[in-house]
């Protein structure tokens, strides 16, 4: 479990364990002891989105989800802003598909890919994936409000 919450410890002692200690109504010192590995106090699954909810922070989640192969896509509410995003979100997947290929080309080179370069490989997958998944969210969004794409 030590794995799936050291994203949770970080953004937690990020976002200040005084804080974070008094927004879920704990003791400090108790807060601590559950962020501890090795403090022998268990941090329960309930602690674990309690946190998480506060926070809001993907780390809290990415080794889940990487376990799981799921990319997650941020929601956006306001309609107004959606049709300037896809736009925006469409040259970055250009730029994203560039540097995968890249990193794809690039380990191949010497005829073997070894452990460095195939995690370079799957950081740029995920961030390909994670932007597209973001693309396809905004687009049905549009079309479930009855917005129209901008022409370019």
């Amino acid at each position: 479990m030590d794995r799936y919450t050291e994203g949770l410890r970080e953004a937690a002692f990020e976002y200040g364990i005084k804080r974070l200690a008094f927004d879920l109504d704990m003791g400090e010192s108790r807060l601590y002891k559950k962020l501890d590995p090795d403090s022998g106090v268990n941090l329960t699954v309930a602690d674990f989105f309690r946190i998480n909810r506060i926070l809001g922070d993907v780390r809290c989640v990415q080794a889940a989800l990487d376990d799981l192969g799921i990319v997650a896509t941020p929601r956006i509410d306001a309609e107004d802003e959606i049709e300037a995003e896809i736009q925006e979100l469409l040259l970055d997947q250009q730029e994203q598909a560039s540097r995968f290929m890249h990193a794809v080309r690039k380990a191949r080179a010497d005829g073997r890919i070894d452990a460095a370069e195939l995690e370079l490989i799957r950081n740029e997958r995920r961030s390909l994936a994670e932007n597209g998944n973001t693309i396809m969210t905004r687009v049905e969004r549009m079309h479930e409000t009855g917005l129209r794409l901008a022409k370019a």
